[in-house]
């Protein structure tokens, strides 16, 4: 099977070629705007633009959209694509969503739950994204949706690393109450590991959540890679200087990093929406997930033993 991996630069895209090449039972193509060395057979496509897209899709049977971007970028990305498997015959598509799409739902949380509470606008692109995916399955696409939860290990940026500099920099640690909700994590080499198996699966027009069934408290989670980074003590944060992080300093720090673009020594901001995520009582059925797709998660432990030895390496 060819299959075209759309962003396959990116952070998952890049697992996700080389999952499918170790495989043996697919030929993956890099779906890229600029490509990176190596033997993997390269498809230079900008996503947004319906001619590029079908282009890069000439010849496929499947396409995994990995593409990241602004909510308008992957909108448009999603259209092109879909209009390009179809104008190809491709068989099936698989889509990369996020648990965004849910929003500020808490509680445990399946497949059917109702999105759109409180979502931001990388979920609601989202939603909108998977309306589109949902309405190529109704005209005889087979598609699969996947949303995963905080996507992490190795290279992660948001979720490894950006925790890892914000611990070492004493302004994450014990956050009492406000860290008592579930860090519903998943490891990014999973994911590749589920893109894989969606390619494959005997079913199609269903989505899945993509995290660990038994994910640790935030509180768990900061304490254990404080200790692995030997950024100790580790202190407890106040209630009230998370809140002020969050909602007086978080301006003055994006406005930074839009003036001069993000550096190493500029310290990262904690946003609202990243505040709001340590306290919340969230949690991801892998009920569905489990039964049709089948792969073996990456446990808590082994996750933190990947960041670690990784984020010691960094510089």
């Amino acid at each position: 099977m060819k299959v075209l991996v759309v962003g396959a630069n990116g952070f998952v895209g890049r697992r996700v070629v080389d999952t499918l090449k170790a495989s043996g039972l697919a030929e993956p193509f890099q779906g890229v705007r600029k490509a990176r060395p190596g033997a993997i057979p390269v498809r230079l496509v900008d996503a947004t633009d319906p001619a590029s897209a079908q282009a890069a899709a000439e010849g496929m049977q499947a396409v995994v959209n990995c593409v990241l971007g602004s909510p308008d970028t992957m909108i448009r990305s999603t259209e092109a694509l879909l209009a390009a498997a179809f104008h190809h015959g491709v068989r099936r598509f698989v889509h990369l969503s996020s648990i965004a799409v849910y929003g500020s739902r808490e509680g445990m949380i399946d497949e059917e739950s109702p999105q759109g509470e409180g979502v931001n606008a990388y979920g609601e692109a989202k939603i909108r994204c998977e309306a589109l995916v949902r309405a190529a399955q109704a005209r005889g696409l087979e598609t699969i949706i996947l949303r995963p939860g905080l996507v992490c290990g190795p290279e992660s940026h948001p979720w490894t690393l950006r925790i890892g500099r914000l611990l070492r920099q004493r302004r994450l640690g014990d956050l009492g109450a406000e860290g008592d909700g579930f860090a519903n994590l998943i490891a990014v080499e999973d994911v590749a590991a589920a893109i894989a198996r969606a390619l494959f699966c005997q079913v199609s027009g269903r989505s899945y959540n993509l995290a660990l069934p038994d994910p640790p408290r935030w509180n768990r989670y900061l304490l254990d890679l404080a200790k692995g980074l030997d950024a100790t003590p580790v202190h407890r944060i106040p209630g009230y200087q998370l809140r002020l992080e969050s909602r007086l300093a978080v301006l003055p720090l994006k406005l930074a990093e839009k003036l001069i673009g993000p550096k190493p020594w500029l310290p990262e901001a904690i946003t609202p929406s990243l505040a709001r995520l340590f306290g919340a009582d969230v949690r991801f059925s892998a009920a569905a997930t489990d039964a049709d797709l089948g792969f073996e998660r990456t446990g808590y432990e082994a996750i933190l033993a990947q960041s670690i030895d990784w984020l010691r390496n960094v510089r």
